[in-house]
């Protein structure tokens, strides 16, 4: 019988899925090669990082493995299978409506800078796995299809499929995601109606009914039947005889103990519910009143009859009913049973379930739903400007004024800039920068924890302050080092290694953080250090009001140029002009005009330079109009040539000199680089620390700028590509 080449690695794959499916150990954590499959994916798809992380972390009880199941209480396994436990209806319903947009999304995009993702894994490499997602697309495939069936351990399919089945049910918050995901939309849709509508406060779990056994030899004694007197109350010929024999003795005369006793206080009667208050009607009622569930009430002291009286059934206190399960789900049924921490608050003691409304605020702590972005960070290192890539608060506010944080390079000493511009989000291009170096770390088999820290992650640690630039000890067994390591975690919101024998250990996700934290300092410091080179030269604007009449008429047509400049990026308000006119009906009409700056640097134009430096990065320089400064603006240099009259064809020229090289107002001119204006810095190099690198890795890609800049400091660019 021939044998299909499939066969064999297809029988190994089940074997290793099956000794896999109890592996519960929550050391493992999620590895390299996943994180880097799942930025792509939330990438491509726009699907919330922070809530796939948090779904497949809940999903996969924290353990990350691909072939995991759920253990029932009978101690089988369940259907459920992958980082996301998708059921076999579920993953064929999905992989079936969405398979084509699935296979698009992993093409390549050479327009957004993407090259096709391979789908391959385990026995399946990238071309029979798409083809078995056409096939199935196509409708040639049902949910019993083995093949299709081991795709659910695939993590690049399942995190596709993730998104799919969310866009499928139209969730519309983290706690409907995962509910939806949990119980299918039709039954999740219900769950909410019951934790948001009237039955809130009733129980999510049925409890099953005890079953008595029943001993086929010797049936159940049957309860006694009432007293006869009592039995016969309802029948007409016996109402008189019964009234009579009650009346013939009061409750006083058959229950001594209740006579008053003169001088000594009266204690207070203990009934039970349903119970009879006199021994007349008790004795051939003791086998039913056992059988009931007594509830003890106080009834407060009886009162001294006047004359004989007439016993009474006393009336029932008014009991709370019990919380109602009518529409919990069954305590033995398979959504519970697997899933006792959700539907009980003491888990598998299962005697205390949660009302809907409880089992609802439960599922959102246990999904992290109010910051699921957070665990992007905990898991990469870095946040992203993604969809649930960060939480807001890490990015960088313009809007909101902080202290700036003091960080150290060789470049510039100290670095003062804000925190947030440091740590923040990564952009486009830093994101693909991780992908790419993670992507490298993987083919390369270094995405292992490193016991010895590379000669760049220590100067990071460096430079970020975390590590005293006395050590120089690489090994992470250094106890200054491991808390240098703890320090950076706390400082970006890294978690710790789920593993307690790497949290002093260097993970891969960290030390790609690290790099980019280090390039990010690299270029403000050398922005910084162009900045501190150019002071001597610039000119001061905010001594320009205290100048003789005529010097400050000669700088006023450049400060007019930088405001106008600084105006059209939102950090200084136009000046306007209200003008009144009326059309000839007579009709009065008014309108503003923008008007230009009159060129005297006010402090609003002082206070609107220095949100700029702040913003991008760069030192206060209260008012001094820096080089660096200007160039990110897009002017030339403002030196001590800002005071000299203005030349031009108009101007008075003296024959004997050389002309003058400028006819007109200096504009803003894209070509007007850091590049073009840094030669004039040469004259004032000596401020500079006199011991600079001659050889700096920090990444830069896309400010040309800073080429011209590091090139005048003497530094040697190196890219990392």
């Amino acid at each position: 019988m021939d044998v299909s080449p499939l066969e064999s690695p297809l029988a190994a794959y089940r074997a290793l899925s099956a000794s896999q499916s109890r592996n519960y150990d929550n050391k493992q954590d999620i590895s390299p090669r996943q994180m880097l499959i799942l930025l792509e994916v939330c990438e491509r798809t726009g699907a919330s990082l922070g809530q796939t992380l948090a779904t497949g972390e809940h999903e996969s009880a924290r353990t990350w493995n691909d072939h995991v199941r759920p253990t029932l209480n009978n101690g089988r396994l369940g259907s459920a299978t992958g980082v996301w436990q998708f059921m076999p209806a579920t993953f064929h319903h999905i992989v079936k409506q969405f398979g084509t947009r699935l296979l698009a999304a992993s093409e390549a995009d050479p327009a957004a800078g993407r090259e096709r993702l391979d789908l391959g894994d385990g026995p399946f490499p990238d071309a029979e796995v798409r083809r078995l997602i056409q096939e199935t697309a196509d409708g040639r495939r049902d949910a019993d299809d083995g093949e299709l069936q081991l795709l659910r351990h695939n993590f690049a399919v399942l995190a596709f499929a993730k998104h799919y089945l969310s866009v499928d049910s139209g969730a519309n918050t983290p706690e409907e995601d995962y509910l939806y995901h949990f119980l299918g939309a039709g039954e999740g849709r219900r769950v909410l109606a019951l934790a948001r509508g009237e039955a809130r406060d009733t129980l999510s779990v049925k409890p099953v009914a005890p079953v008595d056994p029943v001993d086929p030899v010797d049936p159940p004694a049957p309860v006694a039947d009432p007293p006869p007197m009592l039995a016969a109350i309802d029948q007409p010929e016996n109402r008189v005889e019964v009234t009579s024999r009650l009346r013939a003795g009061s409750l006083s005369a058959i229950e001594p103990r209740y006579q008053p006793r003169i001088g000594s206080p009266l204690q207070p009667r203990v009934s039970v519910q349903w119970g009879l208050a006199s021994n007349l009607q008790r004795p051939a009622f003791d086998p039913a009143i056992a059988t009931m569930e007594p509830r003890r009430v106080y009834l407060g002291a009886p009162s001294v009859p006047s004359e004989p009286a007439i016993w009474s059934q006393p009336a029932a206190p008014e009991i709370p009913p019990p919380v109602s399960s009518q529409w919990g789900f069954p305590a033995d049924s398979a959504v519970v049973t697997g899933n006792l921490g959700m539907f009980y608050r003491d888990g598998k003691g299962q005697t205390q379930p949660y009302t809907w409304a409880e089992f609802m605020e439960h599922l959102a702590r246990r999904v992290r739903a109010k910051d699921q972005p957070a665990l992007t960070r905990a898991k990469y290192g870095v946040g992203f400007e993604l969809k649930g890539g960060d939480m807001p608060e890490r990015a960088f506010n313009p809007e909101k004024v902080s202290k700036a944080a003091e960080f150290r390079h060789e470049i510039s000493g100290a670095v003062l800039v804000p925190e947030a511009l440091v740590t923040g989000p990564l952009g486009p291009d830093e994101t693909r920068r991780y992908k790419r170096r993670l992507a490298e770390l993987v083919n390369q088999g270094a995405d292992q924890p490193l016991d010895r820290l590379p000669p760049e992650t220590l100067s990071a640690l460096h430079h970020l302050s975390v590590l005293s630039p006395d050590i120089q000890e690489p090994s992470t067994a250094h106890p200054e080092v491991s808390t240098a390591l703890s320090q950076f975690r706390k400082l970006v919101g890294k978690q710790a290694p789920d593993d307690p024998a790497h949290r002093d250990r260097l993970m891969p996700a960290e030390r790609i953080a690290l790099e980019i934290y280090d390039q990010r300092l690299a270029r403000y410091a050398a922005l910084q250090a162009g900045q501190q080179a150019s002071l001597g030269e610039a000119a001061d604007l905010s001594r320009v009001r205290t100048m003789p009449a005529g010097l400050r008429k000669a700088a006023a047509p450049h400060v007019s140029v930088l405001q106008t400049e600084l105006a059209a990026r939102g950090f200084l308000k136009p000046l306007t002009r209200k003008v009144v006119w009326r059309d000839k009906r007579r009709k009065k009409h008014v309108s503003y005009e923008t008007i230009p700056f009159p060129g005297y640097a006010g402090k609003a134009t002082l206070a609107a330079i220095e949100s700029f430096q702040w913003r991008n990065g760069l030192r206060t320089t209260q008012g001094v109009a820096d080089a660096v400064t200007l160039a990110m603006l897009g002017l030339p240099p403002m030196g001590q040539e800002i005071f000299s009259p203005m030349s031009g064809p108009y101007c008075a020229i003296d024959e004997g000199t050389d002309p003058a090289p400028a006819c007109e107002l200096p504009t803003s001119d894209s070509r007007h680089q850091i590049g073009h204006v840094i030669p004039i810095w040469s004259r004032s190099l000596v401020s500079l620390p006199p011991a600079l690198p001659r050889r700096l890795d920090i990444g830069i890609t896309t400010e040309t700028e800073l080429v011209g800049l590091l090139s005048v400091l003497g530094l040697e660019i190196v890219f990392l590509l």
